[in-house]
Parts: C-alpha cells; sequence; structure tokens
C-alpha cells in the first residue's frame, strides 16, 4: 500500500481540516519536494474558504464546489526528480509555487527555484513567492528616482509593497494604514512616513509630504472600493496606480473627476497579469522575479523575518482558519511548519 500524505483543505465554507491523500511521485520534467513551510496568503485564503466566487478570475457565477485547497508559496527540500530535469537535484533547498499546503508536492520544473544562498532560512523563503506579487505591482508603476510612491493597505502585500518601492527609489514612500501597530512596522521596514486614512486631514497630509502635489505612484492593496476613492483623491495628476489588492466585488468610480481628467493610469496588478517565458521591462515572469527577490534576500534587503507573527502546525489549521474566517485581526504572516507533524 501506498503511505498517506498530509494535506490541509477546505472541506466546506469556512471550515478547514487536516486530510490523508496519496503519495506523490514526480513524472517527467516535474520535482517532489518535501515541504518545510508553507505561507498563508489571507487575502485569497479567506476568499476560498468562505466559498467566494470570485477567485479564480473568469466571470463564471457558479456556486463554488467544495473541497477547495490552497498553500501555494512555500519553501522545501527537494526529495525527487523525474527524467529531464535538470535546474534541481535531490537534497536541494528550494522555494515553490502553485503547490498546496500538503507534506510532499509535485511541481513542473519551471515552478521550482533553489536557494543558492545557505543564509537564507526555509522560514522566511516560504513567503518570497508571495513577495513577487508586491514585486511586479511596483514595476508597474515604474517609480522613478524620486517621485513619491503611497501604499494603501499594509497587510503582507502591502507591506512587502513599502520594502520594494523603497529599493525602486521612490521617495518618499508613504504607507497608509488604520492600524498603528501596522505602521509602525511599515516605518521600520523603511517607509518614510506612516499615514492613518481615517484622519480628516489625511488628504492635506498627503500633499504636505509630496511638496503639494499628491503621490506619482500608488500600489492599492486594501481591495476596498472606498480605499481606492480615498487613494485616486490623493493623486498627483498622471499618476500610475496599481491595482493589487483584489476588489472583488463591483466598485463605484468617480470616472471623469478622478480618473479621465487627471489623466491617471489605473493598472491591473494581479501575479498572473504577467509574461508566461520571457521577461520585459516592467512586467517579469514568475520565476525571474522569484530569482531577484532570492537575490535582495540573500543581500539582505529584503525583510522577511519581521513580517512573520506566527508559526503553527498544520494539526493547528482547524483554528487558524476560523479565526481567518472571523476576520478583521488576523495576523499578517502566518506559515505552517510540516515538521511539526505528528
Amino acid at each position: 500500500r501506498r503511505k498517506k500524505l498530509k494535506r490541509l483543505e477546505f472541506y466546506q465554507p469556512n471550515a478547514a481540516r487536516l486530510c490523508s491523500v496519496a503519495d506523490v511521485s514526480p513524472g517527467p520534467g516535474e520535482v517532489c519536494v518535501r515541504m518545510a513551510y508553507t505561507a498563508i496568503s489571507a487575502g485569497t485564503e479567506r476568499a476560498l474558504l468562505i466559498g467566494e466566487t470570485n477567485v479564480a478570475g473568469d466571470r463564471n457565477a457558479t456556486p463554488p464546489a467544495f473541497p477547495r485547497v490552497s498553500g501555494y508559496s512555500g519553501s522545501g527540500v527537494v526529495e525527487s526528480i523525474g527524467e529531464g530535469v535538470t535546474s534541481v537535484r535531490p537534497g536541494d533547498r528550494v522555494i515553490t509555487y502553485w503547490g498546496r499546503h500538503q507534506q510532499m508536492n509535485c511541481f513542473p520544473e519551471s515552478n521550482v527555484v533553489r536557494i543558492e544562498s545557505d543564509e537564507i532560512d526555509l522560514k522566511d523563503a516560504a513567503f518570497l513567492f508571495i513577495t513577487t506579487f508586491s514585486l511586479a505591482a511596483v514595476r508597474k508603476v515604474r517609480p522613478e528616482l524620486g517621485e513619491s510612491c503611497m501604499v494603501m493597505g499594509l497587510g503582507l502585500l502591502g507591506l512587502f509593497s513599502v520594502q520594494y518601492a523603497v529599493l525602486s527609489g521612490a521617495l518618499p514612500v508613504i504607507a497608509v494604514d488604520p492600524k498603528p501597530e501596522r505602521r509602525a512596522l511599515a516605518l521600520q521596514l523603511g517607509a518614510n512616513a506612516a499615514l492613518d486614512p481615517t484622519q480628516p486631514d489625511f488628504e492635506a497630509q498627503i500633499r504636505a509630504l509630496t511638496h503639494g502635489k499628491g503621490a506619482d505612484t500608488v500600489i492599492e492593496v486594501t481591495g476596498v472600493g472606498a480605499a481606492l476613492n480615498q487613494a485616486l483623491r490623493c493623486c498627483t495628476q498622471f499618476a500610475r496606480v496599481a491595482l493589487l489588492g483584489c476588489t472583488r466585488q463591483p466598485t463605484t468610480i468617480d470616472m471623469y473627476h478622478d480618473v479621465h481628467f487627471p489623466g491617471i493610469s489605473l493598472i491591473g496588478a494581479h501575479t498572473l497579469a504577467r509574461p508566461n517565458r520571457e521577461s520585459r521591462p516592467g512586467c517579469w515572469t514568475h520565476r525571474d522575479d522569484c530569482r531577484a527577490a532570492l537575490d535582495y534576500l540573500a543581500a539582505k534587503r529584503l525583510n522577511i523575518h519581521d513580517i512573520i507573527s506566527e508559526t503553527h502546525s498544520p494539526e493547528e489549521a482547524p483554528e487558524i482558519y476560523a479565526r481567518l474566517t472571523e476576520g478583521r485581526d488576523f495576523p499578517i504572516g502566518v506559515v505552517f511548519d510540516w515538521n511539526r507533524l505528528h
């Protein structure tokens, strides 16, 4: 009999469990990875967990089918490889993408990237693929040296966006969130200012930080229509706005006053809106962005460690996902440690 692996799944709306699935082995061109850590992507996983329809990106209104699985950003050690694989070998430490919260995953070779630096912690590396969502959004608004960048929303993607905006040369980088602890962390990670958008003089504060004109570039990460409208009112003429947050419900925008007349560019920044094979300026492949992020992490110019707030055994998943269902106070960086399984 084939041995069983453990996997997390959402077996019905608002409920998660650890279940057993058959062992996996690599086919031609595939890599089998024993997972060390898999990171929770709170926005996507909550949408999957509660039964949200708008997850895959199509307009299909069919009710979602359960069970549903996630766990697309992880790290681990190569267990075995299939015929034709050349970029990794058994024993290599790797980052992985588009996998599952599962003890062992089989990936196409293209979805596994070797970690070359021995100094990179596998727990930090589990979040690295998620960081590339933010990296792609910052690339798309193309901040020039000395241009301002406002990051709206300081969850996981927002805090990574702050760091990549700093690395891009944007100045000032303005971090925005109503939670004081998140604003404090953004400042620790390199933001030049951190503002509360609920303050009545918020727009005036943005203009004071940008020589009176407003933000040149914006990374909108909240996925909330009201926050997007607020961000648009803080833009300068010809500003570029990356829609990194997933506004999963229809949103009303004053297109004439807030977009058309000031010449604002609204840029779709879903991570799948990128080339599959060859990178080009402002729009890189997943694999090239992963390699760039690994280089920044190895050079200690990207901080993932301070964003990780909780590490759990997969056996604790039902409780963790119950907290995620409840919503607002879910921690920023939560990761499953597959070495903790009994």
